[in-house]
């Protein structure tokens, strides 16, 4: 059985198997975007490693009072625990580790996605990610995001929507950033559609995505392919991996880098035309999340907007 794929073997028809995110971005890296190198546990390959604890699973799950939050985050740990402490295939952990070493990176993403339609339900924030992860970290990281599926929340709403989406776990190449962030198609409030809305701070994006910081803003237009209004704002701090730790810390920024610019003009509008490219291939507005590294912009993750306002 293959537990796992690489990237670039996974397609838009894969969705059930290897994930929205990763089928998504697999399609865009083989067209030649500058998506991180990756590979994916598939969901059979999740089934897999928990299948010996699906009766025990089940029969919490059972019992589960969604009135009762005590009871519903006890059950939540209990499960989790019991994934964490379970032990992988011995031939899934053997994949796992070939197809890291083959990534040629020490350091390693590992991220839930979820295996709905991109037009589907968001599970955003409700799965764990691990960043920074070495090889000796690897297959506890795979576990502990594996055992994020039954967080609280996802299980509330996997009980009250009757939605069963799986999951799969993406594993890609670290991109320790200068500055990231996301970027909008349209307008994720007032849903203008003309114009690149880009979001960015300094280091890690998660900054951003978090509302840790008030990121600079910068607007480009589609016709155009030019800079037609920015932003900077006063960027308290940033996010940022210590090495010598092996931790992300949060770094105080001086008042002068914090109200410098985390994006030059031209690099607002290379992210921009990214968006453009990416929302004319697959024909809807989108949303992404983006990172530079030695001058060059990275895809790191792409997701459909669902608009507030539907057209009739």
């Amino acid at each position: 059985m293959n537990y796992t794929y690489l990237l670039e073997e996974v397609s838009l028809s894969m969705v059930s198997i290897v994930g929205r995110k990763s089928a998504y971005l697999g399609e865009l890296y083989k067209m030649g975007f500058n998506v991180p190198k990756g590979f994916i546990v598939s969901s059979r390959g999740v089934n897999e490693a928990i299948k010996d604890l699906d009766d025990e699973i089940r029969g919490i799950l059972s019992s589960v009072n969604l009135n009762d939050t005590t009871d519903l985050e006890k059950k939540s740990e209990m499960i989790k625990n019991m994934i964490i402490m379970s032990k992988l295939p011995e031939e899934m952990e053997k994949e796992i580790y070939e197809r890291f070493s083959q990534l040629g990176s020490k350091y390693v993403a590992v991220r839930a996605t979820a295996t709905s339609p991109l037009s589907g339900a968001s599970f955003a924030g409700e799965y764990e990610t691990d960043l920074f992860v070495t090889k000796e970290n690897l297959i506890p990281s795979i576990k502990r995001v594996i055992a994020s599926y039954f967080n609280p929340r996802a299980i509330a709403y996997r009980i009250l929507t009757h939605n069963e989406a799986g999951m799969a776990i993406f594993v890609q190449t670290m991109i320790n950033p200068v500055s990231a962030g996301t970027a909008f198609s349209i307008h994720p409030i007032t849903e203008e559609p003309d114009y690149v809305f880009i979001e960015s701070s300094f280091g890690l994006g998660e900054s951003v995505t978090r509302g840790m910081v008030t990121p600079d803003q910068y607007i480009v237009s589609k016709t155009t392919r030019s800079l037609v209004s920015k932003r900077i704002s006063e960027k308290v701090m940033k996010l940022t991996y210590d090495f010598e730790d092996r931790k992300i810390k949060s770094v105080e920024l001086s008042k002068e880098e914090a109200s410098a610019e985390s994006l030059s003009d031209n690099d607002a509008i290379r992210i921009a035309n990214m968006v453009i490219a990416v929302e004319n291939i697959f024909k809807r507005n989108i949303n992404i999340e983006w990172a530079m590294k030695d001058k060059k912009v990275y895809l790191l993750e792409v997701r459909g907007i669902r608009r507030l306002y539907p057209e009739f």
